[in-house]
């Protein structure tokens, strides 16, 4: 990720895209939209890319290696956060079984 992004807008603007994603998601069930988000972004980041002033074609490698690190970081991060998530929510159900209620 670039070092200036402020990550308020950072994750402003992404839940945008998220959000649009799961509306879509609810007409789709197929898995297209995680795919099309994918593609979009892969998209996205070619044409930032061509941007950047730098050689295409002869930096190709290093500039996706950048992107790919960006994101695998940014991947493990959202997995750390749903795997607390989860393990929370199994707590949760849990302690809610063991109650009893009285009538």
């Amino acid at each position: 990720m670039s070092k200036n992004v402020d990550t308020d807008t950072l994750y402003t603007t992404a839940d945008k895209f998220i959000d649009l994603a799961n509306i879509l998601s609810q007409k789709d069930k197929s898995g297209t939209v995680g795919s099309a988000f994918r593609f979009a972004a892969a998209r996205y980041s070619a044409f930032e890319l061509s941007l950047s002033g730098k050689d295409l074609s002869k930096e190709r490698e290093e500039l996706k290696e950048g992107l790919l690190k960006d994101y695998a970081l940014m991947l493990d991060e959202n997995i750390d956060v749903y795997i607390r998530h989860l393990r929370e929510k199994a707590q949760r159900e849990k302690s809610h079984s063991k109650l009893k209620v009285f009538s």
